[in-house]
């Protein structure tokens, strides 16, 4: 009977546990993580692909306040821009940036970053597993987010509209928390960056 008593304590307490909304995910100031990315494009055709992605909260920006800068490395699409191209490298560093063989333009003027503190007013849909980890599912302005229950550093996917995509699913890899090298955010050496993407 004890025992019956104990397990339903117990069984009671993890469900009180899990309607209890946890403190909101804040990112790291720095991290470096792979992912599996699938776009979906305007025509709802997905694109299935690998992306490295670099996220450095720093205020080397060029208005010397804190912003988030981001590096994404895609390889094997790249959103309709690079044409001929499969790969390319989208920075957010207060434009967005498209860089690829024999190109460098601004596809968005005027973004930085998400901020570490993003998701600050999203709303916690619960706990749910994904890839065998149990995850807390987060919701922000059409914007979905999955970070590890007990590592809420650690995101598992992002759910969105990005870029060209009307949706896109990114399952990110382990995230590799550390201060991420500057130059990383740079835009190349002798070339005009500044011209609109087509």
């Amino acid at each position: 009977m004890l025992r019956i008593i104990i397990f339903l304590v117990i069984a009671t307490f993890a469900i009180c546990e899990r309607q209890t909304p946890p403190s909101y995910p804040l990112w790291p100031d720095g991290f470096k993580t792979e992912a599996i990315v699938t776009a979906f494009d305007e025509d709802n055709q997905p694109h299935v692909h690998r992306s490295l992605f670099y996220y450095a909260y720093t205020n080397v920006t060029p208005s010397g306040k804190w912003h988030g800068l981001e590096r994404h490395d895609h390889f094997g699409y790249c959103y309709g821009w690079a044409v001929n191209q499969s790969s390319c490298t989208i920075l957010i560093t207060g434009n967005v940036y498209v860089v690829a063989n024999n190109l460098c333009c601004i596809a968005l003027p005027g973004n930085f970053g998400v901020p570490r503190d993003w998701l600050k007013s999203a709303t916690w849909l619960g706990i749910e597993q994904i890839h065998g980890r149990n995850v807390d599912h987060w919701y922000a302005w059409e914007h979905e987010y999955w970070s590890e229950v007990d590592e809420l550093g650690n995101g598992v996917r992002y759910s969105g509209p990005n870029f060209k995509t009307p949706r896109q699913f990114t399952d990110y890899d382990a995230w590799e928390i550390a201060p991420q090298d500057p130059t990383l955010f740079d835009l190349p050496k002798d070339t005009d960056c500044s011209q609109p993407c087509s």
